[in-house]
């Protein structure tokens, strides 16, 4: 009996073992990925296109992903998850402020910053305002007094850093909207890795083309990412209309329709 009771607790002991190897291998391929890895398209029949290293195109591609549910400024899990198929690992920051036109920035604003191009780092409010990051640095802050924006050296001055972008970035989203934002791109007719499709207004939206691959037939796949209002996660957005092709779209000019919005009217821009 006792070594009927051993052998138990010995088969119990290598389960147990087992188990947490498995859940320690599942930790493991759960951890950060990048945007062209998040697909579900056999590999064999998706062909990637290649950018240079350093560049926007390239950075897009590689943005940093998670297997996680959006959640808003709050902290609260939104109502609607399928319309994503990753989050971005962006903070969303602690205030309603990065919404949709604002993660298109966010993400231009780390890319530039990863690249030390500080002194590019800069965008239009919706008053036509330009307020640069270096200026940010220099302690100048916009004041509104009445219905004028004055731009006033009033705070110390700040050093080069992530946490210094960030402040920075909550107060260009607190100016600038989807208006600005069209403005200030450049136009563009193609759909590619970087064009983003943008919708002016009060409310307006937008999304950007991160990725780009060809498929088996030859024709041409894209991933997009965008925010949304209230302020949340910056997601990848899934594909409900092409389920085997998930997350990748095939897009035409046209009407767009995605997993959170019906682009009947927008304009083609791009940041570069």
């Amino acid at each position: 009996m006792r070594l009927l009771l051993w052998i138990l607790l010995c088969i119990i002991s290598i389960s147990l073992i087992q188990f947490a190897r498995i859940r320690k291998t599942i930790k493991e391929a759960a951890k950060v990925s990048h945007i062209s890895s998040t697909h579900t398209y056999p590999i064999g029949q998706l062909k990637p296109l290649s950018y240079p290293p350093n560049s926007w195109p390239y950075f897009l591609q590689h943005l940093p992903t998670e297997d996680k549910p959006i959640v808003d400024y709050k902290g609260n899990l939104i109502s609607n998850q399928e319309k994503h198929y990753a989050i971005l690992t962006y903070d969303v920051g602690h205030s309603d402020l990065q919404q949709c036109a604002d993660a298109l920035m966010r993400i231009r604003a780390e890319y530039l910053f990863s690249q030390k191009k500080y002194t590019l780092i800069g965008f239009h409010f919706n008053s036509g305002n330009y307020y640069a990051w270096i200026d940010y640095l220099k302690g100048v802050r916009p004041v509104l007094k009445g219905s004028r924006l004055n731009f006033i050296r009033e705070a110390n001055q700040s050093e080069i850093s992530h946490g210094s972008l960030r402040k920075y970035l909550d107060i260009v989203f607190a100016y600038a909207n989807t208006i600005s934002l069209c403005r200030e791109l450049k136009f563009t007719d193609k759909l590619e890795t970087g064009t983003v499709i943008i919708y002016p207004g009060n409310p307006g939206h937008c999304c950007m083309i991160v990725d780009e691959a060809l498929g088996e037939k030859a024709d041409t796949l894209f991933k997009l990412v965008e925010g949304y209002m209230p302020a949340q996660s910056i997601y990848i957005l899934s594909n409900p209309y092409e389920p085997d092709l998930n997350p990748w779209y095939h897009l035409a000019k046209g009407e767009i329709s995605t997993s959170s919005c019906i682009f009947r009217s927008y304009y083609l821009k791009k940041f570069e």
